[in-house]
């Protein structure tokens, strides 16, 4: 007795393809083992949540954050407080003491923000991570600072020798310079988006 030749179905011909092809069925595998691994990480994710320790890993994050932000944010008011303060004194001819007193708590607020400045730029690329905030505070913000210090410098020890008029056109540009600085910080520290 002759077999007759049976007929391929399409479940064959696909079945036959993968024998035949190793890279086909490396590639499937591949997007298993992806697949499998993305599930067991979800469902871990899904476990440290039910018993609070994930919680406990971003609160800790936030509130990293938020007292490294919040130091940020004291050091440099400060000394904006004290470079305007300083500025204004000297606008409005207050009493030589008082000139003093304030450039001393500028020279104070700027040694603190100084002596920590590489701080701040490591603790924005931490907590602050692919932004660019770095490069707002290193490029824009810094320079800034630097340059309203040296027209300070150059006010305090220029100021005997300056009349009325240029002195209060200088108080007024280092002001302005200080002032520009305002929304370059409401961008660098801004609140973290909330997850669920």
């Amino acid at each position: 007795m002759v077999d007759k030749p049976t007929k391929e179905t399409r479940v064959d011909i696909i079945i036959r393809f993968f024998q035949n092809n190793k890279l086909t069925a490396s590639m499937i595998s591949l997007g298993i083992i992806i697949i499998t691994t993305a599930q067991v990480i979800q469902s871990g994710d899904s476990i440290l949540r039910t018993f609070g320790l994930r919680k406990y890993y971003d609160v800790n994050v936030a509130t990293n954050r938020g007292r490294f932000s919040n130091i940020l944010l004291e050091n440099a008011w400060n000394r904006m407080f004290w470079m305007r303060s300083y500025t204004e004194r000297v606008r409005l001819n207050a009493p030589s003491d008082e000139q003093r007193q304030a450039y001393q708590k500028y020279i104070d607020a700027t040694e603190k923000w100084s002596s920590n400045i590489m701080n701040y730029y490591l603790g924005l690329e931490e907590y602050y991570p692919n932004t660019n905030k770095r490069e707002l505070l290193e490029s824009t913000i810094q320079p800034q600072f630097i340059r309203a210090g040296q027209m300070i410098t150059g006010l305090k020890y220029g100021i005997d020798t300056m009349s009325k008029e240029n002195i209060i056109a200088k108080v007024d540009t280092i002001q302005n310079l200080v002032n520009s600085l305002n929304p370059d910080f409401y961008f660098l520290i801004d609140q973290p988006v909330r997850r669920r």
